[in-house]
């Protein structure tokens, strides 16, 4: 049974660089027998597979085969998308997942990197406030609220932008789950933002191919902004978030190993 590769995320861990990465190598990719597949949409030039995210999340299975119906069955498939992070608190849907695939016929395994440096939330809210022509954003303290209170967090819904979903950052929980579901299947690995290029190497290792000589590797994509002396706002920012951070999270909660 041929693989079905699935990169979960989470938002803010690289994802963004990485889907870079499959595109401008998508014809490497082909000769190992890795097959992509590539929307038209909103991420250009980008390996994001949203729309199968949101197929999985309707439980549109007749969507679902019609999307892998183009995939050879001799050939793995890598798919990938930040967006199914948001099913980590839900059991059912990610055993739904797992059974999909496999009724597909490809044995899935799920690769997450995690992130737990202490501007994780920052790096999250600044991302938010670049979509401010799209979505309400929430101030910073209702930010923080929300997920004080919920443990997670969510935008308010709206028609205009698909990123209206759950931000989920408890990293033990979030690996706690789908490892109950894909067991050794699920593999994990810290995401440094100093040291971002190293998300490839592994990505590569995790589909355990040996000569990467030949793939090219990207430039860092959607980089959170650099704070400067004179941003007070963006420097309140991070301080504020860095010191909530460590109130609202665990050092267990972030770091799962």
């Amino acid at each position: 049974m041929k693989k079905c590769y699935l990169h979960i995320g989470n938002f803010k861990t690289g994802s963004t660089s990485l889907q870079s990465f499959l595109y401008i190598n998508k014809n490497i990719f082909k000769k190992k027998n890795f097959q992509l597949i590539y929307e038209k949409n909103y991420f250009k030039k980008h390996i994001n597979n949203q729309n199968l995210y949101k197929y999985f999340d309707k439980k549109n299975l007749k969507k679902i085969k019609n999307y892998f119906s183009g995939v050879k069955k001799n050939s793995n498939i890598i798919i990938s998308s930040e967006f199914f992070s948001c099913f980590s608190y839900n059991i059912s849907q990610i055993d739904y997942i797992k059974k999909t695939i496999l009724k597909l016929g490809f044995k899935p395994i799920i690769i997450f990197y995690y992130r737990s440096d202490n501007s994780y939330l920052y790096s999250l809210y600044a991302q938010q406030m670049t979509q401010r022509k799209s979505i309400e954003i929430d101030s910073i303290f209702n930010f923080t609220k929300k997920l004080k209170n919920f443990g997670y967090y969510f935008n308010k819904k709206n028609n205009r932008y698909f990123m209206s979903q759950n931000y989920y950052l408890d990293n033990r929980k979030i690996v706690k789950n789908w490892k109950k579901v894909f067991k050794n299947d699920f593999l994990f690995s810290k995401f440094d933002k100093y040291v971002s290029e190293n998300i490839f190497s592994d990505f590569l290792k995790n589909l355990e191919l040996k000569d990467i000589s030949a793939f090219k590797f990207s430039e860092k994509k959607n980089v959170t902004r650099k704070l400067k002396f004179w941003n007070l706002k963006r420097i309140f920012y991070y301080l504020y978030l860095s010191f909530m951070q460590s109130k609202i999270f665990t050092k267990k909660q972030l770091n799962p190993n």
